[in-house]
């Protein structure tokens, strides 16, 4: 695959606006997986790695150089090698990162498909330091449909147990669509079940319970943001106007989200994506146009 990203746009992408200066790289990350562009996440990935030591902002420049480099040997064994060396002591920070960036590709994955999100976090697995990769056991899909028990027992966080345990949990995810959606969220809600029953069903249960309203690694603006950035490439406008008013119903302000919508287009422009009639746009008073590219 072509390289997409240099130095020049890591430093691009961290200095885009001060507004993402802590979620630049979720917002890039996620754009790159949903563009079908993962061999990039990497990159990303450890610009923000090395971006997160002290004093780090006075040698950015370096850095992202540094960061190119590091990646550069194209001997899988080798290149392992050299990031175990970088980063033999990880940082409370490095490991925040390496925690909000899986979860922001796993929240993708039922906005453009299961199969991106594995491309992503198998890429990111991939460069991950030994120290930094989840603590996992060996599964046995056989044996636990056997016992009949949850083959995943590391997903605790996520994992209920009985039938109050699950109400809750889509209790959660549909407090948190009323946030979203607010006014117009009956009329959502009904199309979505009027298209086909299942389809509400689904969204509510399998989407927004345990997964868009899970806030113990991304908060819940962080989520909406990466759901804003995860559908520009996609050329879904009227998905997309609803997040866009929903990140504004969830705590987000307008600058912040437009600086998002900004980034995830730049982003999406550098692996070819284009759009049918633009992409959609929130203006101050909340009324919404569409930005085109000429």
């Amino acid at each position: 695959m072509i390289s997409l990203i240099n130095p020049q746009r890591l430093l691009q992408l961290y200095q885009f606006h001060p507004k993402l200066r802590n979620v630049w790289y979720l917002i890039a990350a996620a754009t790159l997986s949903v563009a079908n562009q993962p061999q990039e996440i990497p990159k990303v990935y450890h610009y923000a790695m090395q971006m997160s030591v002290r004093n780090a902002d006075k040698y950015h420049v370096t850095l992202a150089h540094k960061t190119i480099e590091l990646l550069s040997d194209v001997d899988p064994e080798q290149r392992r090698k050299a990031l175990e060396r970088e980063y033999q002591f990880p940082s409370a920070k490095q490991n925040m990162i390496t925690a909000k960036l899986r979860e922001a590709l796993l929240k993708t994955s039922p906005l453009a498909g299961l199969p991106r999100a594995i491309n992503g976090l198998h890429t990111l697995k991939e460069s991950t330091p030994s120290k930094l990769l989840p603590k996992t056991s060996t599964l046995d899909s056989w044996e636990a449909a056997m016992k009949d028990e949850i083959p995943c027992p590391e997903s605790f966080r996520r994992v209920v147990e009985s039938k109050e345990d699950q109400l809750e949990v889509v209790n959660r995810g549909l407090r948190q669509w009323n946030t979203i959606y607010n006014k117009v969220s009956n009329r959502v809600v009904n199309n979505l079940h009027s298209s086909y029953p299942d389809l509400w069903y689904f969204t509510l249960v399998h989407c927004y319970g345990p997964l868009f309203s899970f806030d113990k690694i991304l908060s819940v603006p962080e989520t909406s943001l990466v759901i804003i950035s995860a559908l520009v490439p996609q050329d879904v406008n009227p998905q997309l106007k609803g997040h866009l008013r929903g990140a504004l119903n969830v705590g987000c302000d307008l600058e912040t989200i437009e600086a998002v919508r900004t980034l995830s287009i730049l982003v999406s422009e550098w692996c070819g994506v284009k759009w049918a009639d633009g992409v959609v746009k929130l203006k101050p008073k909340k009324m919404l146009t569409t930005y085109k590219r000429y």
